[in-house]
């Protein structure tokens, strides 16, 4: 069950949404059909197209709409993941190989551009907003790709300042797009002016907690130290008065990986881990106090997203302390 069944109880609810992924399906006959269907045999949580149907719920939006805005929601993260695992040269997503590793890089970037424009498709198929929301993904998927560029080309170690806007380009365009899209189909995109900083709140707590898992338990090796990947822990650290940070920074921007353990169980056991929960809390805290400033019909939809997150945070830290 994803975290956001919170609000959105059921996975039963996304056979429809498989239903049309099935429909939308490049054709038989195109090399993109294996592809594709490889890859939606395992679709992940649909977190955000859980989103866009509890938002469409929520203002009464038009079933079939809903639908197709949650399913181009869903296909653009997943572009976004496709593209991304190009770029890092990922071999896994979702427990399987990467279509990247799977099927190669030609194949990958050709099906992202396809997801890309069956979104855009999809979003304009609403008869009476599609041009906005169209715009809306356009937008959304823009600022995606500037945050995720910055995390790319991020080889020193990021401040806090910079890892958080980095973090937030990456994480809260395409979180914020479903509850918009639900919105502006139903007239109410006037009210939404505390949307974009409580997904972003949530967007760094989220990705804060990730980066703390990826440095804690040291039992594992962590991909961003290993690859100089901006993270929340690690920018703290480096930031830490003692007397290993200049020997740390001078070893991270050698580029040399062959000290990742050493570097890893001295972050996991500093005050670095500490402060990151901490952090986590406050932005948490911040979101929780914008949620009654919210359009009411969505105020259910953004206490479920805080909590979700909050869910995903405790796991999180139980695994930590497992």
């Amino acid at each position: 069950m994803s975290p956001i069944d919170s609000f959105s109880k059921g996975l039963d609810r996304l056979s429809p949404l498989d239903s049309l992924y099935n429909s939308e399906m490049p054709h038989s006959s195109s090399s993109l059909f294996e592809a594709a269907r490889y890859h939606f045999q395992n679709p992940g949580k649909s977190f955000r197209a859980q989103l866009a149907l509890s938002s469409g719920r929520a203002v009464n939006q038009d079933k079939k709409d809903s639908l197709h805005w949650a399913a181009a929601c869903e296909l653009l993260h997943n572009a976004s993941l496709i593209h991304d695992d190009i770029s890092d040269a990922s071999t896994h997503r979702r427990g399987q190989a990467s279509i990247n590793q799977h099927f190669g890089s030609d194949m990958a970037l050709c099906l992202g551009d396809w997801m890309v424009a069956k979104a855009f498709e999809l979003a304009a198929r609403d008869k009476n907003h599609g041009g906005k929301l169209v715009a809306l993904l356009a937008q959304a998927m823009q600022e995606t790709c500037s945050g995720q560029i910055s995390d790319i080309k991020q080889r020193h170690c990021a401040d806090l300042s910079d890892w958080q806007c980095i973090a937030k380009g990456k994480t809260a365009p395409l979180l914020a797009a479903p509850i918009k899209g639900a919105a502006i189909a139903t007239g109410l995109e006037c009210n939404l002016d505390h949307l974009d900083q409580l997904v972003a709140f949530c967007g760094l707590a989220y990705q804060g907690r990730n980066d703390i898992n990826d440095i804690v338990p040291s039992s594992h090796r962590s991909s961003d130290l290993d690859g100089r990947k901006p993270n929340l822990v690690v920018s703290i650290y480096a930031d830490l008065d003692n007397t290993s940070n200049e020997r740390f920074n001078s070893w991270y921007t050698s580029g040399d990986t062959a000290d990742v353990g050493h570097w890893q169980k001295k972050i996991a056991s500093s005050g670095a881990i500490l402060q990151a929960n901490q952090l986590v809390e406050y932005w948490l805290s911040q979101a929780d106090l914008l949620v009654p400033l919210m359009p009411n019909q969505l105020q259910a939809v953004a206490e479920g997203l805080v909590s979700s997150v909050k869910e995903t945070a405790a796991i999180v830290r139980q695994e930590q302390t497992a």
